[in-house]
């Protein structure tokens, strides 16, 4: 309990003295990127954990695997491939004029959406981003190896955003500063997991 009580205290503590937190799509933007400083935001989950399931979602899960094998492929190309709800649509980004041929091609499968089989015809949502798949697979390489900051806990893709996000446990403007040094504080940001350990993980 008193660890608890210690990390909503930092909590409170680093977003009254960083400045406002906004909720943006189940996150809180803690501090906003700069141009020297990439963005810092921590995570709510309850509205995803809350959601109920809906089966009409099927045919876009198998279509989101389809266009993934394709970045797979084609990764200096594209970049990662996300679902947009309400109305349930399939993004894939392109960076490349060849990669915009590819992500715009039907994709079309069998799904199974309450156990009945259903045929479907998905035609992407192109979009066109900076940073493809290989530039920010690159980037987590670098930043990643445990032998390096021992603040950084794991990395992914945020394929929405079209940037590498770096969960850490403690942050400060130097960590800001530099990875908006060394890549760009559009390329990258930073999740925010006060208390969390690689032992939890």
């Amino acid at each position: 309990m008193r660890t608890l009580r210690a990390i909503l205290t930092l909590s409170v503590l680093y977003v009254l003295t960083l400045g406002p937190a906004p909720m943006v799509s189940g996150r809180v933007v803690v501090e906003r990127a700069t141009s020297g400083a990439v963005e810092v935001f921590t995570m709510d989950w309850t509205d995803f954990l809350n959601e109920p399931y809906d089966s009409r979602i099927e045919p876009f899960n198998h279509a989101l695997d389809e266009a993934m094998q394709r970045v797979e492929a084609h990764p200096k190309d594209l970049a990662s491939p996300y679902l947009l709800k309400r109305p349930f649509r399939l993004v894939a980004p392109y960076v490349t004029e060849r990669g915009r041929g590819l992500a715009a091609a039907p994709i079309t499968g069998v799904a199974w959406p309450d156990q009945v089989r259903t045929p479907f015809t998905l035609i992407p949502v192109v979009r066109q981003v900076r940073h493809s798949r290989a530039e920010l697979e690159a980037v987590l390489d670098a930043v990643m190896p445990r032998g390096g900051d021992p603040r950084i806990l794991a990395g992914h893709i945020d394929a929405e955003r079209n940037r590498a996000e770096i969960e850490v446990n403690d942050v400060d403007l130097r960590l800001r500063r530099r990875l908006a040094q060394e890549y760009g504080s559009d390329m990258v940001a930073i999740q925010w997991s006060p208390g969390v350990m690689y032992d939890d993980l």
